[in-house]
């Protein structure tokens, strides 16, 4: 049996960086509408803290996004073990980046309803160019 270094990754070949690019826009777009459902619904029907929140929304987000990067957007020769440990310190920063700011700018602003979630919105389209670079580079490289 081989290390999990040298198995087969079950995803396919490597993509070039205009196709890495698309596909990242496309999921990014797409997550920022899938945080933002759960986030009005968690605070405007269960009554959570916008705080609480907000977590458990990134948290939905974080876990479903897992799957798309590994098998569509960042397809690599790398085998998933050998990816989880990074993407997971790649999502740690980048969901912390993202919660903090966007916290302080809700805080700061005094910023309600339908404001603070255009500010996740727009923090979360920030934060992804720092994303991109971590999972293109450092992730899910494509050598």
């Amino acid at each position: 049996m081989k290390p999990p270094s040298e198995s087969a990754p079950s995803t396919g070949e490597k993509q070039s960086l205009p196709a890495r690019l698309f596909w990242f826009a496309a999921g990014g777009g797409f997550s920022v509408l899938l945080n933002l459902g759960p986030f009005h619904w968690l605070t405007a029907s269960a009554g959570l803290s916008r705080p609480a929140a907000l977590a458990l929304s990134l948290s939905f987000v974080t876990l479903l996004f897992g799957f798309w990067n590994y098998k569509v957007n960042f397809r690599t020769l790398r085998n998933w073990r050998d990816c989880i440990p990074r993407y997971l310190a790649a999502l740690g920063f980048c969901s912390l980046l993202t919660y903090g700011i966007s916290l302080a700018g809700i805080h700061q602003l005094g910023l309600v309803s339908p404001w603070d979630r255009a500010l996740i919105g727009a923090t979360q389209v920030g934060v992804s160019g720092i994303k991109f670079l971590l999972y293109h580079l450092w992730v899910y490289p494509r050598s």
